[in-house]
């Protein structure tokens, strides 16, 4: 399997933060599933 990387990006968080109620944290884990 490729290597997963991903990228911080402050302004996107807070907006999807805000939008889904979920953090960035969390909805990264669902690409290791």
């Amino acid at each position: 399997m490729k290597e997963v990387r991903f990228e911080w990006n402050k302004k996107k968080y807070l907006a999807n933060f805000r939008n889904h109620g979920v953090a960035f944290d969390e909805a990264k884990t669902v690409f290791y599933d």
